[in-house]
């Protein structure tokens, strides 16, 4: 199989303009390019410039993957927007950072490491893109299913090492993701029973009602009246975000009058997530099995209270005298076999097959099926 990378771009807070469209097109001869998107698709070949610089200068969000895996995901915020101390606790370095610019702060997170599934599998920006959006309202679930990949790769730890290892609090609503945090999780490979396992330790998310109940009247009177200038002259130059940026200068000012602190949620070791994971996926697969069987089951008491039926079709399938025909009629017989053995009537299919099949001794492509499926036929 050929090589094969995938470079994508997308804007969310404003288009490109024709001038940004033309330069960026000329990045690449094999980019396409509009006025909120940007794809770069190579075989043998790659991409000759930095992409977080290309991020930097034109976009809001970048994917990157190959078939052979290295995910990387990187979206640009508005400057000061996201908390200074975002990755603090995760132990992210090797995977994650944000870079403060003058104008913009970028989170990047990689795996050049990381294999890609078995089975081919793409990836698109845009069902990741609205993860940037529940970053800047302080929703930590990504970053949780982050440092789980992180911790999926590295394995797990012996229990005198786990100590030194920083474990951060599960953020609420882990069993309940946004449909970005899912395929963040299928892009960074986190199994669906470690979600589950957190999940099992993670409070409810309660829908954030903050904007709507609070009084901003009332807050803005917490602000001097130089600082409330200078949201002003910054809202008539049309600055990216700021009106989060208010809010969120509003919120800590109501709480630092109030004294609220935010509740912390369990902190959990990955060796602990993971034992429970292995629980959770034994437990499924058993369910699985155990709803497989039932469906068989139903299945089987059906044709047993229609065999009549079964018996026309396999006759009328059999007559056909084609290929199609006699398959058709093996799977039905085998079916009907199935079912007498089921409610114990094998005596009864015996009797009836032996007089059907003796019809069509003369069809040796049907024959051949039916001995392949160790039917006893009789001889002519």
């Amino acid at each position: 199989m050929s090589e094969y990378q995938r470079y994508e771009f997308m804007t969310v807070d404003r288009p490109l303009t024709k001038k940004e469209q033309e330069a960026v097109d000329a990045l690449s001869s094999h980019i396409e390019v509009s006025a909120t998107h940007a794809l770069v698709e190579y075989n043998w070949g790659d991409f000759k410039h930095d992409s977080i610089d290309v991020l930097h200068k034109y976009f809001d969000g970048f994917l990157y993957w190959a078939n052979w895996g290295s995910p990387q995901l990187a979206f640009r915020f508005p400057r000061g927007i996201l908390s200074g101390d975002l990755l603090a606790g995760y132990d992210l370095e090797d995977f994650a950072s944000l870079t403060h610019y003058k104008d913009y702060d970028i989170l990047n997170i990689e795996f050049g490491e990381m294999e890609a599934p078995d089975e081919w599998t793409e990836y698109d920006l845009g069902s990741l893109i609205p993860m940037r959006e529940e970053l800047m309202e302080g929703d930590q679930r990504a970053l949780y299913i982050v440092w789980l990949a992180t911790q999926e790769m590295m394995g797990s730890y012996d229990e005198e090492e786990e100590y030194e290892i920083d474990v951060p609090p599960i953020p609420p609503g882990m069993g309940e993701l946004t449909g970005a945090q899912e395929e963040l999780a299928a892009l960074f490979r986190v199994s669906e029973e470690l979600l589950m396992a957190a999940a099992s330790h993670s409070a409810t998310r309660k829908a954030s009602r903050e904007a709507a109940d609070e009084d901003i009247a009332a807050l803005i009177q917490l602000l001097s009246p130089e600082r409330s200038n200078e949201y002003l002259l910054r809202l008539a130059h049309n600055e990216p975000g700021l009106s989060r940026l208010f809010l969120r200068e509003l919120r800590e000012l109501s709480r630092d009058k109030t004294s609220e602190t935010s509740p912390t949620g369990e902190r959990v070791t990955y060796a602990t997530l993971l034992a429970e994971s292995k629980t959770i996926a034994a437990r499924l697969e058993r369910e699985k099995r155990e709803q497989a069987e039932a469906e068989r089951l139903r299945h089987l008491k059906d044709i047993h209270d229609h065999r009549d039926t079964y018996w026309l079709q396999v006759d009328k399938s059999a007559e056909r005298g084609v290929a199609s025909g006699y398959d058709e009629a093996t799977k039905l017989l085998v079916e009907l076999r199935d079912a007498a053995t089921q409610f114990n009537e094998m005596q009864e299919f015996q009797t009836r097959f032996r007089a059907w099949v003796g019809s069509h001794l003369r069809r040796p492509a049907l024959i051949k099926r039916l001995q392949a499926q160790k039917f006893t036929i009789p001889e002519m």
